[in-house]
């Protein structure tokens, strides 16, 4: 791709401390849930400012850095003309705090204010990993860099999980305004591509299927347009209603739906599919030869359900790698 971005591109980050005891309390009183999946769902890494270094190290053209938090403030965190901390309060109307539902959090990103039309979300466990340029992200013409893929529904282990039931409300959305089979003929040679790899043939495993059960999601940074949030929004009010759900519930739905329409609608340009990798915290040896060798650009380090023992050890381990990658502080730091 030899035409470049011309326009700004911002980065967002959501963070939560669950150390923080007026956040624990706040907790306790407005979430009543003893699931060891609820509880993993908060923990942190202490690896916050590595993200910050790494965008320093390997992004220093973003536009502009928003870490979105509740009343919650870093307190290595310094005065910088490239970063705003951006309270709950700030973008979610007070019926609806507080809040620990991501997914209400993440619909309300768009009402960040100054956020650019075009910026890259990243949860607080995920990571840049080598240079990247803003064509990574997003196409010269202002569509997103992502990758078009069939997968199919797989049933979580865990009982009653939510994230089945929301993964169901979202395609029933967008299958009430896609036909699968127009919406993918119009798209197919970003459907099968080399740059999804063995997942075009996966694709094409699943196109006999009348409908679309799931697409393969990135658990990567991940690029949206500020103004298809707002038309999913405008036009499908039944995500609203889950607005008021603290925690997360079975009628939810996410912000990977907005994603979903850019693809389907083709307004993307598909990119190699192993541009970034996820990883489990308990597969920690992985994760570390990847950061090591920057074997990926983006990486993204998710929870898993180990114990406090086993997780203290990791997390020591994965703060030790990083502090050993990324010596000296970011621009962001006192």
């Amino acid at each position: 791709m030899k035409e470049k971005v011309k326009f700004p591109i911002d980065f967002v980050i959501t963070w939560v401390d669950e150390n923080d005891p007026v956040w624990r309390e706040k907790h306790k009183k407005y979430v009543k849930s003893s699931r060891k999946e609820d509880y993993i769902r908060y923990r942190d890494y202490g690896t916050l400012k590595y993200l910050f270094r790494s965008i320093d190290a390997y992004a220093k053209w973003v536009n502009h850095v928003y870490l979105v938090t509740d009343n919650q403030v870093p307190n290595w965190i310094k005065s910088n003309p490239k970063l705003t901390v951006v309270d709950h309060k700030d973008i979610i109307p007070s019926k609806y705090l507080p809040t620990f539902n991501s997914n209400v959090i993440d619909f309300h990103l768009v009402n960040i204010p100054n956020l650019s039309e075009h910026f890259v979300y990243f949860n607080d466990d995920m990571f840049l990993n080598k240079k990247v340029r803003p064509e990574d992200f997003f196409a010269p013409n202002g569509t997103i860099r992502d990758n078009l893929a069939l997968n199919a529904i797989m049933p979580s282990p865990v009982i009653n999980s939510e994230f089945d039931h929301i993964y169901i409300n979202n395609f029933q959305i967008i299958n009430s305004y896609f036909n699968k089979k127009e919406s993918l003929k119009a798209n197919f040679s970003k459907l099968v591509t080399p740059c999804n790899g063995l997942w075009s043939l996966i694709s094409l495993l699943l196109l006999p299927f009348p409908r679309i059960s799931r697409l393969v999601d990135p658990h990567t940074p991940i690029s949206y347009r500020r103004s298809t949030i707002t038309k999913v929004l405008n036009d499908f009010p039944m995500i609203k209603k889950m607005f008021v759900n603290r925690n997360r519930k079975n009628n939810d739905y996410s912000l990977w739906l907005v994603r979903y329409f850019e693809l389907l609608n083709g307004d993307f340009t598909p990119r190699k599919i192993s541009v970034g990798k996820k990883y489990s915290l308990e597969s920690i040896e992985a994760v570390i030869t990847d950061i090591r060798a920057s074997k990926h650009y983006m990486i993204n380090i998710n929870d898993a359900s180990i114990d406090n023992t086993e997780f203290e050890k990791n997390i020591k381990l994965l703060n030790d790698v990083f502090s050993s990658k990324f010596k000296e502080k970011s621009s962001f730091e006192k």
